[in-house]
């Protein structure tokens, strides 16, 4: 289709070989010429009553500059396959079912998984300020706990939340909302209302359809516009940042959860200092070292099997690792009793003669008694 009709849906510009701009005078000489040639008395063109009843029906409508102009505006909103009856438009009422000048398009997508599947609804919602916010709350909602539960369904439910969240007012759905109904509130004689609604279709019309529409805002002589309520676009897409932020709250709690657990497990696999070591005879023996988790060993001073020496002097530490402290230097030869050891058994928890406990390597250590164990001991009697 040439340019010169990229807007002319119904083609009767095109039947008429007039052009959008044309003047009246043009209109109807064109009409009077194309009927001539086409009437049916005096062509014999198999397509001559088609075209007849084209060419009248098309002029039938432009020669009247009403609605021309309704043709104009309708033709920039409805393509030719939607194009509705002109002289029956229905008013888009709100979510209520009521007439409202405060009306916006809102384009959303919902988003529900099925396992391995999911089902999208992308839908254009025609409510007032407090209607949107309760209908982008829903979906909202709903894609949250429901958009996720399918295999395919992860990414399409991502696309929809970024789509709701950012593109959520669509420019050319509120235009088709604000022109339709201007002509439809004219039509039942709310012209308040019709003028309302044409205000706002200009506040965001393109420059091809501003002369249309300035021209058919003229015509309400002596009208005054009804007061619009401003919307606040971004508190609906507060009402969407505020589940991502209870998601991310959620995550958030959920780490600091098994953050916290973890650190009590650690705890709980740490051995506090002044470890109690408890003698067959009831006696206890508190270490002032801090290790991490051992396997204890029941401290029999009569055993002998649990006597160690040391091959070579060695370092004992106040802990299972050579980042601690160390206790002191334990000569070769010494004997003492393994109380416990790692679960790695690298490092034996061994107690001295003054009863004292510190750690070892264990590969420093070989069973048996090394030098003599003296009779004040506590690692050992006869």
């Amino acid at each position: 289709m040439s340019s010169n009709y990229k807007y002319d849906r119904l083609g009767y510009y095109q039947v008429l070989n007039v052009t959008s701009v044309a003047s009246d005078d043009d209109i109807r000489q064109s009409y009077r010429d194309l009927a001539k040639y086409w009437h049916p008395d005096h062509n014999t063109n198999p397509n001559a009553v088609d075209m007849f009843q084209k060419i009248s029906i098309a002029y039938d409508v432009l020669k009247n500059p009403e609605t021309r102009l309704k043709y104009n505006l309708l033709s920039f909103i409805y393509s030719a396959k939607d194009f509705p009856d002109m002289n029956s438009l229905c008013i888009l009422k709100n979510m209520h079912g009521q007439n409202d000048v405060n009306l916006k398009a809102l384009y959303l997508s919902e988003v529900t998984g099925k396992g391995l599947g999911h089902s999208k609804i992308t839908k254009t919602y025609y409510c007032n300020f407090s209607e949107a916010l309760t209908v982008v709350r829903k979906i909202t909602q709903h894609n949250w706990l429901y958009g996720f539960w399918g295999i395919s369904a992860v990414f399409i439910n991502l696309w929809a939340i970024f789509h709701n969240l950012f593109a959520f007012y669509n420019r050319d759905k509120n235009f088709f909302l604000y022109v339709h109904n201007s002509l439809a509130f004219k039509d039942e004689g709310l012209l308040q209302e019709a003028l309302t609604s044409a205000l706002l279709a200009k506040d965001i019309a393109s420059k091809e359809v501003l002369p249309f529409l300035n021209l058919y805002i003229q015509k309400f002589n002596d009208i005054a516009p009804l007061s619009v309520k401003k919307w606040n676009l971004n508190k609906i897409r507060y009402i969407q940042l505020f589940y991502l932020f209870v998601l991310f709250l959620c995550i958030f709690i959920g780490l600091a959860f098994f953050y916290l657990k973890n650190l009590e497990n650690n705890k709980k696999n740490t051995v506090n200092l002044k470890e109690v070591v408890v003698f067959e005879n009831g006696q206890r023996v508190f270490s002032d070292v801090s290790v991490a988790k051992i396997f204890d060993i029941p401290v029999d001073v009569y055993d002998k099997q649990k006597l160690y020496y040391l091959t070579n002097d060695a370092i004992a530490m106040h802990g299972a690792d050579k980042s601690f402290d160390i206790f002191k230097t334990v000569g070769k030869g010494t004997t003492v009793r393994l109380t416990g050891y790692t679960a790695d058994r690298k490092w034996y928890r061994v107690m001295f003669d003054s009863g004292e406990m510190a750690f070892i390597e264990a590969s420093k250590l070989t069973q048996g008694i090394g030098n003599p164990i003296p009779l004040w001991s506590k690692i050992y009697k006869e």
